[in-house]
């Protein structure tokens, strides 16, 4: 994400959840904001109800929150509002491939359902009134066709877009909830991601749990 990041950007990250970013991106303002009252956190902010005024925004950056969204479209009909043309929306999302599927079934934690339909503003994906309702099949069906997504979002090119994580993602210790890892140190850790990479390049529908999209507002 950095790579679109600079001295005089004015970056708004939405469902910033503990405000890890602050850890590691760096613009001329980097605005942490989440649905829920957060002390590092500068306001609440709906996704799906940007309270930004028009082309004032360079970049957005959604980290693992569209897949909580109850009317996706509604977030990207306002981002496509509040971006300035040439800004772009930096999205990290799970991707909803057999081995997530397995594990999600196994926890739990979070659900998947591909019945949903992202693209209508009027039919919600999740619970509306629980902004931690999850549906992880969302990433899946906004991006898997990307033409089908052009056509919906015209005002939006996709710049970037690659699968990623496999054992890392199993291996993190969880967000939200605490699960079993085992510490890896960070020479382990470059080698867990070389594997990672060959696994999600052989087969990303059956190994990839993680997917990076970057939007580029026209």
């Amino acid at each position: 994400m950095q790579r679109y990041l600079g001295p005089e950007t004015y970056a708004v990250e939405i469902g910033c959840g503990a405000g890890f970013s602050e850890l590691f991106l760096h613009a001329g303002t980097l605005e942490l904001t989440d649905a829920e009252p957060r002390p590092w956190a500068k306001r609440v902010v709906d996704a799906q109800e940007l309270p930004y005024a028009d082309a004032s925004v360079d970049v957005l950056i959604a980290n693992n929150v569209i897949h909580h969204l109850a009317y996706p479209d509604r977030f990207f009909r306002g981002a496509a509002r509040v971006l300035r043309p040439g800004g772009h929306v930096l999205i990290q999302e799970c991707n909803c491939s057999c081995t997530t599927r397995i594990a999600l079934r196994a926890t739990g934690h979070e659900g998947f359902d591909f019945s949903a339909d992202p693209f209508d503003p009027t039919r919600p994906c999740n619970d509306p009134s629980d902004p931690w309702s999850a549906n992880c099949a969302l990433p899946n069906l906004l991006f898997d066709d990307l033409g089908r997504f052009r056509a919906h979002y015209p005002e939006f090119e996709v710049v970037d877009w690659a699968m990623s994580e496999f054992f890392i993602q199993f291996n993190s210790g969880g967000v939200t909830a605490t699960a079993p890892y085992i510490p890896l140190p960070r020479a382990a850790l470059r080698v867990v991601d070389m594997i990672d990479r060959a696994l999600v390049s052989f087969a990303p529908g059956v190994f990839a749990s993680q997917r990076r999209v970057v939007l580029r507002r026209s």
